[in-house]
């Protein structure tokens, strides 16, 4: 008889053993990185939250991400050639020209206008250019008022602009020769000026600057003959139109608090 109530208290403190086992492995469940997949299976609704979760898709692009600002020369011996681009990582507009006469390699930081900077560059041909970045708040929502506005060296307007001058300042490049860069700021427009005495009396034409697709003008690109005693050289001017200034504008809003 004893031997009976002995095996029936063994297994009933088997059993109970057993359980309170079990309710302890419960509690892994709340853990991260358990790997448990029990839940994934019964259909109360919760299948989808073990595992690795669904990919999301990708937000579609801006229309600041769709926007095309590359500019190409639209004629003449500089036909094709790219003079305008943007940067969308940095919010900036570039400016390119090619760089007559001598070369010689160059980086500065504009002082006088925050966030500006000028460098040369070699295009896909080697040959040298000089590569402007000026940052697009200065174009649509900045204004420079710190500079004295004037026209070209020769005292002409300046070309294809909304004003016949602007605020501006000139910068050398290279110590060993002629040229000198000047930068102009208006509202929704800049100007660049690579003055050099390569450029004769006689030689003054001007072209358009295009889009990839050719199916709109961003500004005009301008060779200006040699005036008296003043050098010739290239003009850029960039316009910008009203769409993508309000596209740049609406851009800006949102990244710059």
């Amino acid at each position: 008889m004893a031997k009976h109530i002995t095996a029936r208290l063994m297994v009933a403190l088997f059993a109970t053993a057993a359980l309170a086992a079990c309710g302890k492995q419960g509690g892994f469940e709340s853990l991260p990185g358990t790997g448990n997949t029990s839940q994934g299976s019964s259909d109360d609704g919760n299948s989808g939250q073990s595992g690795t979760p669904a990919p999301t898709e990708p937000a579609p692009p801006s229309a600041y991400d769709k926007m095309d600002l590359n500019g190409y020369v639209g004629g003449g011996t500089y036909e094709n050639e790219k003079v305008l681009g943007i940067d969308k990582a940095n919010n900036a507009l570039l400016l390119y020209l090619p760089l007559p006469g001598a070369f010689s390699s160059l980086y500065i930081d504009v002082p006088q206008v925050k966030g500006v900077q000028i460098k040369t560059v070699m295009d896909s041909q080697q040959k040298a250019r000089v590569a402007v970045s000026i940052p697009l708040k200065l174009i649509v929502k900045d204004r420079v008022t710190t500079l004295p506005a004037t026209k070209l060296p020769n005292g002409n307007n300046l070309p294809m602009m909304p004003s016949g001058e602007l605020p501006s300042l000139g910068l050398g490049l290279n110590p060993n020769s002629d040229n000198k860069v000047y930068l102009y700021f208006g509202v929704n427009a800049v100007g660049m000026f690579i003055e050099s005495s390569l450029f004769p009396a006689f030689l003054g034409l001007t072209y358009p600057l295009k889009n990839a697709a050719a199916t709109r003008t961003l500004g005009y690109f301008t060779i200006v003959p040699k005036s008296g005693a003043y050098n010739g050289g290239l003009f850029l001017s960039f316009i910008l139109p009203n769409d993508l200034a309000k596209i740049i504008d609406d851009h800006l809003s949102g990244v710059i608090k």
